[in-house]
């Protein structure tokens, strides 16, 4: 009986560490993150926040080979785009969750201007002394079966991301799945997948949406 104490510890510890947080297929390609528009009495005008400047840097990329690695660059060179963009900002700031409020779902208290701060700030939980730039940490893998298009751990900097959906998606989708696990690095989750309005989901939403805006308007001026 004395080790039972010991035994919990081990167990509570063990499932703390092995937390996954996943972006499910149920993450909806249908749906579209909402703003409030200037006309609403809680419009908040982004000019109002300080703009920040996020560089987008690819730290430990392992298990792609050259095409998919150059799909990758390439969603990292249009997320930074987006991101760094005054309608990724006013897209954050005015954000409204499905019960037409200008709040994020599971937002740890922070207001919509907060996260976007916290967001722009770049400094991960596991990373905090390089701000300014978001750190991707990636690895491929293969799960046919798997309705997990991508999945994190908070004790790890590694991004999984699941070939299977992977290898049809373009750019922006790839971004907007990198922009989802991302926001997990920066300290926010989901109740579940169905959450959509919560930050890590919500804001996957509006980058990979304004990803294809740029990815459409780079394609007309070729």
């Amino acid at each position: 009986m004395k080790n039972w104490p010991v035994a919990l510890l081990l167990l509570t510890s063990f499932s703390l560490n092995t937390i996954q947080m996943e972006n499910m297929v149920e993450r909806n390609a249908d749906y579209k993150a909402q703003v409030i528009t200037t006309e609403h009495k809680d419009y908040q005008d982004p000019s109002l926040t300080e703009t920040k400047t996020l560089k987008v840097v690819g730290m430990k990329i392992t298990g792609f080979d050259d095409v998919s690695l150059k799909k990758m660059q390439t969603a990292f060179s249009v997320m930074e785009k987006v991101v760094n963009s005054e309608e990724f900002k006013n897209r954050v700031i005015n954000f409204k969750n499905d019960q037409g409020d200008r709040s994020f779902k599971s937002n740890r208290g922070y207001s919509n201007e907060q996260i976007y701060d916290i967001f722009m700030d770049g400094r991960e939980t596991l990373q905090p002394n390089t701000p300014g730039e978001m750190n991707f940490f990636l690895s491929l893998y293969n799960k046919r079966w798997s309705r997990v298009i991508g999945y994190t751990d908070p004790s790890i900097n590694q991004i999984n991301i699941n070939w299977k959906y992977f290898k049809d998606y373009q750019p922006n989708n790839v971004a907007g799945n990198l922009a989802h696990e991302w926001t997990h690095k920066i300290g926010f989750d989901h109740a579940s997948a169905q959450e959509h309005d919560s930050a890590p989901y919500a804001i996957g939403y509006i980058v990979e949406e304004l990803a294809a805006k740029y990815q459409a308007t780079r394609q007309e001026l070729h």
